[in-house]
């Protein structure tokens, strides 16, 4: 415990205590009052740590430390104010002051005065342009705002003070402002406006959601750190609010969905990576048992191998466990203003070691639907393409009526030009084989029964509800508590890496063969059929 405590506290002096001060000093816009301040924020995490606290994400818990402070210390520079300038409205004689404003911005650079304006928030900004630029009475103002004069003149005040504060320092945008981070998103459920993903295509609103995320911002704190005048940004955070992916809190806005930061990325990776060889071990061992079994269920149509088989039965047999789990949440769903229901999170960009996207893509009717997963690896994410629409209801109707190639309609024939060689085939009595997995009726209900009948699925389970739970905790530590009730879904999304974890554990122990053509390849496709 020493040995880690004089460790923590050296890296802490040697990462941190230079970026903890221009951090400051970006905040304070003032020297001393940043020394001041990355003082306590020093002495607060140096206590702690000889308290013998050792944090999980040192990074993380340092920033949140550092943040908490500077709260604090804007909370005691606005009692501050306040007691300075909390006077009555009959104290602040505007009017014979605005000659000395005027004196102000004569001396001062223009571009400077143009700059603050940008940055002060739009109540005030709106005020001292119809006083001091526009020419307007006060009690016209008050009037047109519907506000009354006192309100008008201690803003007019304030913002007076504020600009000049802001035209005396030396801005420091945020690291967003010159290099954008990215974010990939994951969302499920019913989307038919186009939500939440025609919220996040630009850069602009990615690093919104960054800069806000488990970090309350006003819009001038956003304004600041992104290097985007308050009017814009005024702008984009009305568009992610109405979106619901930002929530207002009091004057602040905080993402309202999980992002996960690197660090807690990486701490999940290790939780689900944990133990992983025996899972999937465990896993392929039920699959080889149940294997004879489920082939007599006339789902291979064409000369499927085992092997290419497995493809599907690994992946789908890590689904049924993941479905299988306390607390799994992909389809309990945050029923949104617009009426939609949706969830959605986003995952910093970063170096896990493997690839672990996989995607479940599904087209058709209750009828006919089929089914891929998007494979991200081995050249196997596109494949043979996928089934259209219109394919897989004439493929459905094909495999339910046993039809024959001399069978089809005209309108029919074009649909086939897509399928024929890709997804099906004809042999030498001219009936139409399909070359997907076919599932008639319930026969994936009688399946998903005999895997959780097998004496191993108890085994998987246990390893992977450990997985999820520390999953859970890992994101708990690591979100504002606004985003408490969301880490279920989140949880839920990230434990579906286990299935690409599965693969490639499958293929690197050689009880998965990687397809000699990946571009035609089917694998891992089939077709629902009722």
């Amino acid at each position: 415990m020493v040995d880690q405590t004089k460790q923590l506290i050296d890296t802490f002096t040697s990462d941190y205590m230079e970026k903890l001060f221009y951090f400051c000093l970006k905040k304070t816009g003032n020297t001393d009052e940043a020394e001041n301040l990355a003082s306590d924020i020093t002495l607060n995490i140096l206590k702690a740590l000889k308290r013998g606290t050792i944090p999980v994400h040192f990074s993380a818990w340092v920033w949140r430390i550092a943040r908490n402070r500077y709260s604090r210390w804007v909370q005691h520079q606005k009692i501050k104010s306040d007691r300075m300038y909390g006077v009555s409205s009959d104290e602040l004689d505007l009017a014979d002051d605005k000659e000395d404003f005027d004196e102000m911005i004569r001396h001062e650079d223009l571009q400077l005065l143009r700059r603050e304006l940008a940055f002060i928030a739009k109540d005030y900004r709106e005020i001292i342009v119809a006083y001091y630029i526009d020419d307007k009475k006060i009690a016209d103002i008050a009037n047109e705002l519907g506000k009354t004069k006192e309100a008008v003149k201690v803003k007019l005040f304030r913002s007076r003070k504020m600009l000049k504060e802001g035209m005396d320092m030396a801005r420091e945008f945020g690291v967003r402002s010159y290099n954008p981070e990215d974010v990939n998103f994951a969302a499920s459920g019913n989307q038919p406006t186009g939500l939440p993903w025609n919220a996040v295509q630009r850069k602009t609103p990615k690093n919104i959601l960054l800069q806000a995320s488990n970090n309350p911002s006003t819009v001038e704190d956003l304004s600041m750190e992104l290097g985007i005048a308050v009017p814009y940004m005024e702008e984009e955070v009305k568009l992610l609010t109405d979106a619901t992916l930002l929530k207002k809190i009091g004057n602040k806005y905080i993402t309202n969905f999980y992002i996960a930061d690197k660090e807690s990325q990486m701490a999940v990776y290790l939780a689900q990576r944990q133990n992983s060889k025996e899972r999937s071990e465990a896993i392929d061992r039920l699959i080889t048992d149940l294997l004879p079994e489920i082939k007599k269920l006339n789902m291979v149509r064409n000369d499927m191998s085992d092997d290419e088989l497995k493809w599907w039965f690994v992946i789908y047999t890590v689904d049924i466990c993941n479905y299988s789990l306390n607390h799994f949440q992909i389809d309990d769903l945050e029923k949104r203003e617009n009426g939609e229901d949706w969830g959605f999170m986003g995952c910093e960009k970063t170096d896990i070691p493997e690839k672990l996207v996989m995607g479940h893509n599904g087209r058709g009717n209750d009828d006919n639907m089929f089914w891929a997963y998007k494979i991200n690896d081995y050249g196997l994410w596109e494949r043979a393409g996928e089934l259209t629409y219109n394919g897989a209801l004439l493929l459905g109707d094909v495999v339910r009526n046993k039809r024959k190639r001399s069978s089809l309609t005209k309108s029919e024939e074009q649909i086939w030009k897509t399928t024929e060689g890709r997804f099906a085939h004809i042999d030498s009595d001219q009936n139409i084989i399909p070359d997907i997995l076919i599932f008639e009726n319930d026969t994936l209900g009688w399946i998903r029964d005999l895997i959780k009948s097998h004496a191993l699925f108890s085994r998987v389970m246990d390893s992977l509800q450990d997985a999820f739970d520390k999953t859970v905790n890992i994101l708990k530590k690591n979100s504002n508590e606004v985003l408490h009730k969301q880490l279920y879904y989140c949880a839920s999304m990230l434990i579906t890496d286990v299935r690409m974890m599965t693969v490639h554990d499958e293929v690197e122990a050689g009880r998965l063969v990687v397809p000699e053509n990946p571009k035609a390849s089917t694998i891992a496709m089939w077709l629902e059929v009722r």
